[in-house]
């Protein structure tokens, strides 16, 4: 081999040796480090992780699914704190968890598999169910109950007619608490509802959808009650007797009705008030019930309230 060759050899060598230096260098500059010191705590529909942060990641995503599902191809959540609450799982199901540390928007770390989860099984198997009151424009009343036995709190989606759940608004009632109050609906507008009960911290029951168009109601009254003030019904012109009642917004007027058999409808002998009581003097023995409903300012009346049998 004369030197020219020799040479050219030489050169050759080393910029292959160069260009595999710089290729180690590359894969070993990735400074984004695996996360370490995985533990979770589970729950019947949730499963909470904690984790150490690996070095240079500011961010993570955690990937998951039913054990054994092709990284990829499960549900994903993207978090900065290395403390996170994993939701909407089901109940006694064993899960895979892949959790990756994000350096930069071109540099992750390799992820830590973290397999065969289980959650426990609930105890949260009672039924949720919602009824809707609006006796005031700007406001609706949402009135929560379950048959399941004791609850920790309701937790209610809502949006337009057809949204995607998770892209609504988010509200939480009170411990223990069953109405939950929604203001500002636009009015004559249809709304979807996705109400779910949580019964003990990570066990709740699924989303149920109910709908509702915001559509304003007279109330019906409620706690009727009846007393006499003076006199007697045998003697004299009679007694005089109170009739009260308590009623959820402000209607114009209220409208009772006294009756003489327990199982008369409504109507043969009527009174109307502004307030939430009456006096009627000349009540005889032949009286034996009353029923009272309201009348609202938009010309509506609401549905009959009674009979209480005095």
């Amino acid at each position: 081999m004369n030197l020219k060759s020799t040479v050219f050899a030489l050169l050759l060598s080393l910029l292959i040796f160069m260009g595999c230096s710089r290729d180690e260098g590359q894969t070993s500059s990735n400074s984004c480090g695996k996360v370490t010191n995985v533990n979770f705590q589970t729950y019947p529909k949730s499963v909470v992780l904690n984790f150490a942060a690996g070095s240079g990641a500011n961010s993570y995503k955690i990937e998951y699914g039913p054990t054994g599902f092709s990284q990829g191809s499960g549900k994903s959540v993207t978090t900065s704190n290395t403390n996170l609450e994993v939701g909407d799982l089901s109940s006694s199901t064993t899960y895979d968890f892949y959790i990756t540390g994000i350096c930069s928007s071109s540099e992750t770390s390799a992820p830590y598999k973290l397999s065969s989860v289980t959650t426990q099984q609930s105890n949260c198997n009672g039924t949720t169910t919602a009824q809707f009151y609006q006796y005031d424009p700007i406001q609706t009343i949402m009135q929560i109950s379950y048959n399941g036995g004791s609850f920790s709190y309701h937790e209610v989606e809502f949006g337009p007619s057809g949204f995607n759940i998770g892209s609504g608004t988010r509200i939480k009632g009170g411990n223990g608490e069953n109405s939950l109050y929604f203001n500002n609906l636009e009015l004559n507008k249809t709304y979807d509802f996705y109400v779910k009960t949580t019964c003990l911290i990570g066990d709740s029951n699924t989303f149920k959808k109910f709908t509702y168009t915001a559509t304003p109601t007279c109330p019906k009254p409620f706690n009727l009650n009846s007393y006499v003030i003076s006199g007697s019904c045998n003697v004299g012109l009679g007694a005089t007797r109170g009739f009260s009642w308590s009623s959820y917004g402000s209607p114009q007027s209220y409208t009772i009705s006294i009756v003489q058999g327990v199982t008369d409808p409504p109507g043969a002998q009527t009174f109307t008030t502004s307030n939430t009581s009456i006096a009627i003097s000349n009540m005889y023995c032949n009286w034996k019930a009353f029923y009272v409903k309201a009348n609202c300012s938009n010309g509506t009346g609401g549905e009959w309230a009674g009979p209480f049998v005095f």
